[in-house]
């Protein structure tokens, strides 16, 4: 099967906005915290491996989260929006950046970075931004 979206470059930055930031944040200095907290009563070997432990599980929700720009031929954009409503996304109204789907759930569980967002050329092709955890489960429902 002909892949409908045609990566174009991955973005190095998975926090879009200062709420990102600051849930991130929150979460590493909670863990440092704990890690202070309760690093007195457990061996230091025991604490040390909590924390890389916690950081390191931490790390894929911001890998998944990095923006792949692509775009999509005009004549696949239907199935292209589809996909879209399949993996989750709903509508969520249209800026200067294009139109925006956010990912089904209550705002605060959600991060900012993990929306689609996609301009329209003259063309009719569409330049979408996507995470890349969606870019990725895309590919493999397409080969």
């Amino acid at each position: 099967m002909r892949s409908s979206f045609i990566k174009q470059s991955i973005g190095v930055n998975p926090l879009l906005t200062a709420r990102d930031w600051l849930i991130f944040g929150g979460i590493f200095g909670a863990i440092m915290l704990l890690w202070i907290v309760v690093a007195p009563g457990i061996s230091s070997a025991a604490a040390r491996g909590a924390l890389f432990g916690a950081i390191g599980g931490g790390l894929p929700s911001l890998l998944g989260c990095l923006p792949v720009r692509g775009s999509v031929p005009a004549e696949r954009s239907v199935s292209f929006l589809g996909r879209i409503e399949q993996a989750g996304f709903k509508p969520a109204g249209e800026t200067a950046e294009g139109r925006i789907f956010n990912y089904k759930g209550p705002r605060w569980m959600r991060w900012d970075s993990n929306r689609i967002v996609i301009r329209t050329a003259a063309d009719g092709a569409l330049h979408v931004t996507a995470p890349y955890y969606f870019y990725f489960r895309l590919k493999r429902l397409q080969s």
